[in-house]
């Protein structure tokens, strides 16, 4: 929700970006007033006075009604004024307000309102109708939101804020046929602010919660081909993604510091309290969108979190020296299979000392970093468009349904169905042992197993089975019994006997060989 009230904030608070370098500033409020009603958006000024070379808008406001949620943001004064060296100065006067009501079925809806204050801002626009280039600076935006739910006096409220400081960057648009726009920005520093009060009620305690959060710099970087026509953006991003709509952009971030402080009571009156603390080097996020799908990634490295709580006998800490992971799946419905691509990677994970204590206090476990390496490929049949709304209000109907004690129906609507599923890598290390599978699977339709082989090396499981069956996690008389199990699916490689290897066989009548011995 919250992402989704910024990102209309910020589109209208980028000073107009989209489409403001227009010859006259009366241009440069038609084309903007047209990009967002293109957009789904419904546009309305109280007064409009041309001066001239000056445009004053007041009392503009920008909405967006549809079925799950509603979006309104009122701006008090707009100023667009022709410099006299061919360029168009867009300044928003008095602070931007925005409220949003998200109608979840079967609950209360939840609101947000959010106050923006941008101080000495100022968008400059150049170029052509058809070539336009907008340089905009914001000393410092400041962003008060509060979410609680509506007609629930009791419900807890969480006032967030949001500052940017010197952000500056530069918009670009081109029109014509599949018309073009590109931003480059860059903030010197964000920094967030919570608090959460909840006063409790009969089933649960009281308590408070208070955060903060500092990003040293942010760079913003995108792209979007939109489409001819109009589209609400709410309830239409399936058609306008048919329509041959494209959206990428990347984010990169510098150091991310933070902590967290909640207290509070119990259900029985009992007083807990605790904190956390987060911290990471540098991290990005990338996203890109299209008719053919969409790509959704991210990398963080140098993170480290620690928690304590009056529950908690001593500190719960852990460090990552890397993470990353990303994601490619179709979108559009079709009848002809579409590729998917899931990759996920963690290295160098270290445990607090206290962790490891609590099950070996003796250190008999190998405490190295541990690594996770994931990274699968394959085609599946998309039978739903993932965005059209309908096909969501089908889905929470049937859920809440059974929720209720209904029976599943008998056809499930199954939107992403795997046709086939290639193991790239699987490996894992942790604990003195590893592991590293690879496989190559096709699913059929209506199949009780998938067809194909999978394959797997394994170093340092005997010595691991011994090393818990000592601190007396595996009881010593299942120890024999675990080898056994093991011998079904893997044999020692050749000259080296603490390497397990092990090839499992699906074949299409049912049947299971594992290393060529039939196990099913």
């Amino acid at each position: 929700m919250f992402r989704s009230l910024a990102t209309s904030s910020l589109a209208l608070i980028a000073g107009a970006s989209p489409l403001l370098a227009e010859v006259s500033p009366a241009e440069v409020w038609e084309n903007l007033d047209r990009y967002y009603s293109d957009m789904g958006y419904q546009v309305t000024t109280g007064s409009r006075d041309e001066a001239g070379s000056t445009l004053t808008l007041t009392d503009v406001e920008v909405a967006s009604k549809g079925e799950a949620e509603e979006v309104t943001i009122a701006i008090p004064k707009m100023t667009l004024q022709e410099t006299g060296d061919a360029k168009v100065r867009t300044v928003i006067e008095g602070e931007v307000t925005a409220n949003m009501t998200t109608h979840i079925e079967g609950q209360d809806d939840v609101s947000a309102q959010a106050v923006i204050a941008m101080p000495s801002n100022e968008m400059l626009s150049s170029g052509d109708a058809d070539d336009m280039l907008h340089e905009l600076t914001y000393p410092s935006v400041t962003i008060t939101a509060r979410f609680d739910e509506v007609d629930d006096p009791d419900a807890a409220e969480m006032p967030v804020t949001v500052t940017l400081n010197d952000m500056t960057g530069e918009y670009r648009s081109r029109a014509g046929d599949g018309a073009e726009s590109t931003y480059d920005m860059a903030v010197a520093g964000l920094d967030l602010v919570l608090s959460l009060a909840d006063n409790g009620t009969e089933e649960t305690g009281a308590g408070s919660v208070n955060a903060k959060a500092h990003i040293d710099g942010l760079e913003m970087a995108g792209l979007m081909i939109a489409p001819t026509g109009q589209f609400n953006m709410a309830d239409q991003a399936h058609e306008a993604l048919k329509s041959g709509m494209s959206v990428e952009g990347k984010v990169t971030m510098g150091a991310i510091t933070g902590d967290m402080q909640f207290a509070g009571t119990d259900a029985d009156g009992n007083p807990q309290s605790g904190a956390a603390a987060i911290q990471t080097e540098k991290s990005e996020i990338a996203l890109r969108m299209s008719q053919e799908g969409i790509s959704y990634g991210g990398s963080a490295q140098g993170s480290t979190a620690e928690l304590t709580s009056d529950d908690l006998p001593f500190p719960i800490s852990y460090a990552i020296e890397n993470a990353s992971a990303n994601v490619v799946f179709p979108v559009s419905k079709s009848d002809e299979p579409q590729p998917y691509h899931l990759t996920y990677e963690l290295s160098g994970l270290t445990l607090a000392e206290g962790i490891w204590n609590l099950f070996d206090p003796e250190g008999q476990l190998s405490r190295e970093p541990a690594s996770l390496m994931i990274d699968l490929e394959g085609l599946a049949q998309m039978r739903e468009d993932l965005l059209d709304p309908e096909f969501g209000q089908r889905m929470s109907e049937e859920m809440a349904a059974i929720e209720e004690g209904a029976a599943p129906p008998a056809q499930m609507p199954v939107p992403f169905q795997p046709q086939t599923v290639k193991i790239n890598k699987l490996a894992l290390d942790a604990v003195g042992a590893q592991a590293n599978v690879s496989g190559d699977l096709t699913i059929p339709e209506g199949a009780a197993q998938p067809v194909g082989e999978v394959t797997g090396t394994f170093t340092g499981l005997n010595g691991l089975l011994e090393v818990l069956a000592n601190m007396g996690v595996m009881p010593q008389e299942q120890l024999m019994g675990a080898r056994m199990m093991i011998a079904m699916f893997a044999r020692p490689a050749e000259g080296n006997p603490d390497q397990l290897q092990t090839a499992i066989e699906f074949r299409e009548d049912g049947s299971i060989f594992a290393n060529g011995q039939q196990v099913k």
